[in-house]
This record gives C-alpha cells, sequence and structure tokens, in this order.
C-alpha cells in the first residue's frame, strides 16, 4: 500500500518527460535502471546556471563567486542525501564508472603480490572490470563469489570463505542493476572489517530506491551516478574523509591537497551541479509530501534538508513496493519466468527492477514488440556480465528488464502485462534478433 499522501499524478506533473506520446500512446518510461527521467527543477537549474553564472572558479568576480557557493552547496547537498557528514567527504566526476577506475587506480598503487581482492558475480561490470584490470597490474590475486541462481542472491558463506588476512578490498552493490536484489550490506562490512579490508559498494542502482546511510552501512567508499536517481549525467563518490586524504591521489600540481579538491580533476560541470541541486529541490518537496515525520522547525535547511530527502525516498520505497507486487503477479499471470526474488513475503530483499523471460520469445524482439507500443524496457545482459552468465542466459539474449521508479503507476504495468499477454497469444518467436543492450 503506497502511503495515503503519496500522489503519483502530482509527481509526474514534475516530469515533463512523462508527457510524451508516440503513435496516440503515453510512454511507459520503464527503463529507470539505465537512466531516470529529469524534473522541471533540474532542467530549469541546468538552463539558469548556463544563462546567468557561467564562470569558472575562485574568481573576483561576482559570477564566479556565485559558481563557488554553487559547487559548494552542491558537494554538501549530495552529502545530505547520502547521510554523511559533510560536503568534503564527496567527490563528483562524468558518472560511477569513471570514478571507480580512478580511485580504484590510487587504491591499487598500494596493492601489491599477496593481496587480495573480492569481487561478485552479482555485479554491474563497472564494480568488477576495474579490480579485476587492478589485480592484473599490481599482481595481487581476486577471489569471486558467486549466486545462489534460484534467488540470485549472493552466496554469503561463499563470500565469507573468500575473506582472509590478505584481503585489501571487497566490491559489492547494494542493488543488483539486473534483478533488484538488495545485498547485506551491513552483514558483509562486519565480515569485510573484521578481516582488516575495505568496502567498496556500489550504490547506482540502489539510490533510486531507498534512503541510504553510508555510516550506517559500514562502507569505506560509496559510489552512484545521479542520472539514476532523476538527476543529470553525473557521477558521486563518498568515501571515509581519511581514506580521501592519504590515499594518493593523481593530480596536477597546483590542484588543491585536500579533498574533494584532490580528487576533482579539471574544471567540473557547473551546470550539471546547478541540475543535481534542481534534482534535490524536487526530492524535498517530495518529502515534505510523504506522511514521514519531517522536523520543519529544524535550525537552518542543511539541518532540515536530510530529513526531507530520507522521507522522499522512504516514501518512494514504499510506493514502489506496491508496484512491484503488482508486476510480480501479472508477469506470474502470463508465464513469465522472473529471475530472483518473487516470494511476496520477502520484497524487503528487493527493488523494484526484475529480469524475466518469456519461452518462444528472443528478449530483443520481446523489447521491440514493446517498444512499438511505447513501453521501454531495457534487454541483454545490462552489463551484469557475470550474472547472465551464471544464469546460463548469454547465449540466448539475456532478459528483458522493467526498472520502475517513483513516477511509474499501476496503469503502466497493466499495459505492460497486456502487451506481453498480447505477445504469448502470437504464439512461438516470429524472429531472431541478436544483440546485446548497454547499461
Amino acid at each position: 500500500m503506497a502511503p495515503a499522501r503519496f500522489d503519483v499524478e502530482s509527481v509526474r506533473r514534475h516530469f515533463p518527460a512523462l508527457q510524451r506520446r508516440i503513435g496516440g500512446r503515453p510512454v511507459a518510461f520503464l527503463d529507470g535502471p539505465a537512466g531516470t527521467q529529469v524534473p522541471t527543477e533540474c532542467i530549469e537549474a541546468i538552463t539558469a546556471y548556463l544563462s546567468q553564472s557561467n564562470a569558472n572558479l575562485h574568481g573576483a568576480f561576482l559570477t564566479s563567486q556565485e559558481s563557488d557557493a554553487l559547487v559548494t552547496e552542491a558537494h554538501q547537498a549530495a552529502a545530505d542525501f547520502l547521510a554523511a557528514g559533510s560536503g568534503e567527504e564527496i567527490v563528483f566526476g562524468p558518472n560511477m564508472t569513471t570514478l571507480t577506475y580512478a580511485v580504484g587506480r590510487a587504491i591499487g598503487r598500494t596493492l601489491g603480490p599477496g593481496d587480495e581482492v573480492v569481487v561478485t558475480r552479482l555485479d554491474h561490470d563497472a564494480n568488477v572490470a576495474p579490480w579485476l584490470a587492478l589485480a592484473e597490474e599490481r599482481g595481487a590475486t581476486v577471489r569471486w563469489v558467486g549466486i545462489d541462481p534460484t534467488d540470485c542472491t549472493l552466496d554469503m558463506a561463499e563470500l565469507e570463505a573468500s575473506l582472509s588476512a590478505g584481503t585489501r578490498l571487497v566490491a559489492v552493490s547494494l542493488a543488483s542493476n539486473a534483478v533488484g536484489t538488495i545485498p547485506p550490506v551491513r552483514a558483509i562490512a562486519r565480515l569485510v572489517h573484521a578481516a582488516g579490508g575495505l568496502l567498496w559498494v556500489d550504490a547506482v542502482h540502489a539510490a533510486p530506491h531507498m534512503p541510504i546511510d553510508v555510516k550506517a552501512l559500514g562502507a569505506d567508499f560509496l559510489v552512484c551516478s545521479a542520472y539514476k536517481w532523476f538527476g543529470p549525467h553525473l557521477g558521486v563518490l563518498w568515501a571515509r574523509p581519511d581514506l580521501l586524504r592519504s590515499l594518493p591521489a593523481l593530480k596536477v600540481r597546483p590542484a588543491p591537497e585536500e579533498p574533494p579538491g584532490r580528487w576533482e580533476t579539471g574544471t567540473q560541470a557547473h551546470e550539471l551541479l546547478a541540475g543535481l541541486l534542481g534534482t534535490f529541490r524536487y526530492l524535498e518537496w517530495l518529502g515534505s509530501q510523504s506522511d514521514a515525520q519531517v522536523d520543519e522547525d529544524a535550525p537552518g535547511d542543511a539541518a532540515g534538508r536530510p530529513a526531507r530527502l530520507r522521507a522522499a525516498m522512504s516514501a518512494s520505497r514504499t510506493y514502489e513496493r506496491g508496484l512491484l507486487a503488482r508486476l510480480l503477479d501479472g508477469l506470474a499471470s502470463v508465464g513469465a519466468q522472473v529471475r530472483g526474488i518473487t516470494d511476496a513475503a520477502r520484497l524487503e530483499e528487493r527493488c523494484p527492477t526484475v529480469g524475466f523471460t518469456l519461452a518462444g520469445h528472443h528478449p530483443r524482439h520481446i523489447a521491440a514488440f514493446l517498444g512499438e507500443r511505447a513501453i521501454n524496457v531495457w534487454h541483454g545482459d545490462y552489463y551484469a556480465y557475470e550474472l547472465i552468465r551464471a544464469l546460463g542466459l548469454a547465449e540466448s539474449g539475456g532478459m528483458v528488464r522493467v526498472g520502475l521508479v517513483h513516477y511509474s503507476t499501476a496503469q503502466e504495468i497493466d499495459r505492460l502485462i497486456d502487451a506481453l499477454a498480447e505477445l504469448s497469444a502470437q504464439g512461438g518467436q516470429r524472429r531472431g534478433l541478436a544483440g546485446q543492450s548497454t547499461v
């Protein structure tokens, strides 16, 4: 059940893209895991910055000073979103992948033969490939953690067995971008730290669906991409302050010695930081509309903003859970095979991203059929390279992925299920279409 005050139609009015129609049909954007739509607040903030305040930093004139203030505020707002202590703990970059490679190289400079890194077969390859490359370059050992193919959860016994005195870093996701599984990251953090390792958390897929508290999770690093949670194309990294200060950053000599500047190479995309602040203003509005308790009398905006952001994400999670149950029931009704957790009593262990196959139909064929009906879904492996292979689906084209977010509706789910029923009624696959997807 959605909270009484979660008004999805009011939410949707903030997103201009949701008004689009193709072939007379409203577009159902069920492709959120590859990138969400953005609210008007984000769009207008980008335009306003480029129109009025576009300047580089640290100048002795007003537009530069406005840019300085914007960059500082964006760091603090991102820290509030992740329940971090300070904007100095936030590093911006182009995307999660680029940030992982960049900071990963710094971590790599501290590794050598005998050191071990642990990766999983549940993760997006952006949280696997950088660590494989780093281990090969530095002579470190890679240990793999597999999955339980019956529900696409991590094999926790294998994870615990993979840890040793040589463990230096463990990379896990906060939620799977392919099947929605939410691993027990807090428990993983305790195991990793007991072994003396660091925990790197990929929160790209989790961030649109739940409140994140980096300290409560026990993460040492957490990274995500704003375009997956209603913002512009921008990466966001949080790390423990001591690590941001002590790791050997690769930077130009005049760059600051203190974080975050020592990690933010070159001039940042200020207009995207403006857009990010616009997204946070939207999420604050959403939080103020929810039933969650928000202390509106807290002193100062910085005190109230974290609570409003948490309220927004909590309300979204509750609303999305109802949509997820409807989607799983609908897919079962048309004979789709869902990979991942399907037990209605375990929906807390997953987010509303569903990967499925339909007998007799190639995933690309299904996605194209739905696309012709203005229903946007993804197909392929979505860079969950190891997971798709562990499930034995690589040679058959992977899966179809449906991704719900808080602007999705029950009516869109019903359209999807009706279209799949229509496709099933047509019989087996009419044509084989090869090809993989991107994210």
